[in-house]
């Protein structure tokens, strides 16, 4: 009897600690596999608020470039409508919006739709009394109308000719970007205000409208406080969490900021904890009932053995329990390969999630080599770039990795705009790096990149051409004014030139009349300055040209303390310009670097040929141009010269573009400037 019961004893404590182990690996198999659907939750909720704030950032962008145009064409209705639709077009296919405008006694002379009257009609025209728009104003009107309003004043000058309302429905926005996601059975995604108002929920929409701060007893049917809420609100920009609901049943969320202006939104995915762990507890229960049940069976048995006969009881229970052994481990088997059948579905759910994102999406190790990455990506780069694609080929800094890790900290990312070379695409791209911590607390890095090449160019291509468009105009007058007496001046300097004179004189005299008739080819230039073009295009060496703006500055007397170095070797292409332009754009940058050195310093002239082009360089050691003057420092009439024009640069600028090349500047304060002018090599015989 005492063996009975030291044998019974024995089997419950080894069931106990089956069953305590069991319990132990189930809570950290379900920790862990939250822990990656939470990350997984919060790349969909980072790649939904991006493409929200990317869609309304290009209508701003659309909105802003159609109030220009409508400045330009004026408001009068004839052929108003054909003109926005023509405008609209591209936006009407995004998203629905509505569209008035509005003259400047606040006269609707344009409606895209009755509803937007309705709208407008609704305190609008005295929302806009009260507003001082400078560029444009972003406001977001709460239930019932659930309205993303863009207003954008049509100014001709300074003066208002009227505004451009754009309309936005929030609902449109909800349920081309919300609504269809779905993660699992019972997660959706949601989104609210900074000010805790919520904007979409899926389930909860009478909800909707109402602030987690002012909540009364509607709001706790659903939940039993908002502490969580009010976490997120307080958090940065991404991040994920979880919450108890008043039903015990934990919840997953992720969050992520969609920042506009003055908008800041939160969207927010959640999934219940019990979804995500559901199939392993199952799993976990069933075995768990398994072992219980082969063990009291196990025990009746060899308590029957041991009443009955137990040595021959004894060798039919170890035959019968070494069965029951295989089929459980064939069973084992089976349920393996199932689980692991459903985890590779939803993986391959997962990544065709994330190529459908339009955009290049990879993740390196913390020793920079490439993990994983998305169809688009493997689509831009080539053979021999995929082979040796690391975080090396995309930044250069070796800090990278650092900084990136110290980010996560911080709870932010690091963004920046870049040009890259990818095999099969090629140009500039908006990359956005993540930190991502593993398991193991090791830090891996997401990074998105997105192209923004044909953006970009078309910026800098407008913003150019409306810089020498005002120039141009100005530049008509200008001439006009200039002429006049430089006709003058010229007439007496030729009266001069036949009088008889000491030979200093007579050079002085000749190097006047050059001076005088370079001012009168600029002032010709400046008449049409808006069309800048070649008049008389030859080849030119670089060498000579140089020699020959030297001598006609070398009498100046800020060249006193100065020191010119001249490296331009012989054997150098021609180039095929206009050499009087191009004399008058040296002569430009050979000013600015004496004006640039006042106590005297050392100018460096140099050329070097660089593939088909020729680089031809100016460097001084001067005071330098501070950093945020240097976006600026080709702009008409910007200087910062206290007797400066601002014209110099500019007109340099566009000689330089009319014959195919780039003129760009590098400067450090107190260091000096360096202007590098390219332009392609003559290639003729």
């Amino acid at each position: 009897m005492k063996f009975k019961l030291l044998f019974i004893i024995f089997l419950l404590i080894v069931a106990s600690i089956i069953i305590t182990l069991n319990v132990f690996f189930l809570q950290n198999y379900e920790a862990e596999m939250a822990m990656q659907f939470s990350q997984q939750q919060l790349i969909i909720a980072k790649t939904v608020a991006e493409s929200i704030q990317n869609n309304l950032k290009h209508l701003k962008e659309e909105t802003i470039a159609l109030a220009e145009l409508l400045s330009r064409r004026g408001l009068h209705k004839e052929g108003l409508e054909e003109f926005v639709l023509y405008a609209l077009a591209e936006l009407q296919e995004e998203i629905g919006i509505r569209l008035v405008i509005l003259d400047s006694n606040d006269r609707i002379v344009y409606y895209s739709s009755d509803d937007a009257v309705k709208w407008i009609e609704k305190g609008m025209f005295e929302k806009m009394k009260d507003l001082d728009i400078e560029k444009y104003h972003i406001s977001y009107s709460a239930i019932p109308e659930k309205i993303l309003t863009l207003i954008v004043p049509i100014r001709r000058g300074e003066y208002l000719m009227g505004n451009l309302v754009l309309l936005i429905s929030v609902d449109d926005i909800n349920t081309k970007f919300l609504a269809p996601i779905k993660a699992g059975k019972r997660g959706y995604a949601w989104m609210m205000d900074s000010s805790g108002t919520l904007i979409y929920h899926p389930t909860q929409k009478k909800m909707v409208g109402r602030n987690i701060f002012k909540a009364d007893r509607h709001c706790f049917k659903c939940h039993t406080s908002f502490k969580t809420e009010v976490e997120i609100l307080k958090a940065k920009d991404v991040g994920y969490s979880s919450y108890i609901a008043p039903y015990g049943e934990d919840k997953l969320i992720a969050f992520s900021r969609v920042k506009l202006e003055n908008l800041n939104w939160i969207v927010c995915v959640s999934m219940p904890y019990s979804e995500v762990t559901s199939s392993i507890q199952r799993s976990m229960r069933f075995h768990s009932l398994m072992v219980l049940t082969i063990l009291v069976i196990t025990v009746t048995g060899a308590l029957i053995v041991i009443v009955i006969n137990r040595e021959r009881v004894k060798a039919e229970e170890k035959a019968k329990y070494t069965e029951k052994i295989k089929e459980y481990a064939v069973e084992l088997e089976n349920i393996v390969r199932e689980r692991t059948k459903e985890l590779k579905e939803e993986k391959e759910k997962l990544h065709a999630i994330v190529s459908s994102v339009n955009a290049g999406i990879c993740i390196f190790d913390e020793k920079r080599r490439l993990v994983w990455l998305n169809k688009v990506l493997e689509e831009w780069l080539s053979e021999d770039k995929l082979k040796n694609f690391t975080i090396d080929s995309i930044y250069k800094d070796s800090k990278v990795i650092t900084d990136l890790c110290n980010a996560v900290v911080n709870n932010r990312n690091i963004q920046e705009i870049m040009y890259l070379d990818l095999g099969r695409r090629k140009g500039y791209f908006q990359l956005s790096a993540t930190p991502l911590r593993t398991s193991d607390d090791k830090c891996n890095i997401l990074i998105l990149l997105q192209d923004v090449t044909e953006l970009k160019m078309a910026e800098q291509q407008l913003m150019q051409s409306e810089k020498l468009a005002a120039l141009a105009r100005l530049s008509a007058g200008v001439a006009h004014e200039i002429g006049n007496p430089l006709t003058s001046i010229s007439s007496y300097i030729q009266i001069l030139q036949e009088m008889e004179f000491d030979e200093f004189t007579k050079d002085a005299i000749n190097t006047i009349a050059k001076h005088i008739n370079r001012i009168s080819s600029i002032v010709r230039q400046m008449s049409s300055f808006s069309k800048t073009r070649a008049e008389e295009i030859k080849r030119v060496k670089i060498k000579e040209l140089v020699n020959s703006t030297l001598e006609l500055v070398k009498y100046d007397k800020r060249m006193k303390n100065v020191e010119v170095h001249i490296d331009i070797p012989d054997d150098i292409p021609d180039i095929l310009v206009d050499e009087n332009q191009m004399e008058q754009v040296f002569i430009n940058l050979e000013l600015n670097a004496l004006d640039a050195m006042p106590q005297g310093g050392i100018l460096n002239i140099s050329a070097r040929r660089l593939n088909s082009d020729v680089e031809i360089v100016f460097s001084d050691t001067g005071i330098g141009i501070p950093e945020e003057h240097l976006s600026r420092i080709f702009d008409p009439f910007f200087t910062t010269k206290d007797k400066g024009t601002g014209l110099g640069l500019a007109v340099s600028y566009s000689i330089v573009r009319s014959f195919g090349g780039n003129i760009v500047v590098e400067s450090t304060v107190g260091k000096g400037s360096t202007f590098r002018i390219k332009l392609p090599a003559y290639e003729g015989e």
